[in-house]
């Protein structure tokens, strides 16, 4: 499911939910849930992380992997698969 990010309007509060697409409005028809200020919830756009997941994870390509890709790219003239 979809990650969305709401604002509270009021105090400036901001909560993620993770919903179906067919519920990302429901946030916005109550009140703000992170304080008791009762200020009206709108959602804000975030754009698309896009980025290297490894990066973030901490896991590293193993080895048969980058040798089953480098395999793949010889095969392939102009391949634009990048093995480091």
């Amino acid at each position: 499911m979809p990650y969305y990010d709401y604002i509270c309007e009021k105090c400036g509060e901001d909560f993620e939910e993770s919903l179906p697409i067919a519920r990302r409005d429901e946030p916005t028809k109550k009140s703000c849930p992170i304080t008791d200020c009762d200020g009206e919830i709108r959602m804000m756009f975030a754009k698309p992380f896009i980025g290297d997941p490894w990066h973030f994870t901490g896991k590293k390509v193993d080895d048969g992997f980058k040798d089953r890709l480098r395999e793949i790219k010889s095969k392939h003239l102009h391949s634009t698969i990048d093995v480091h």
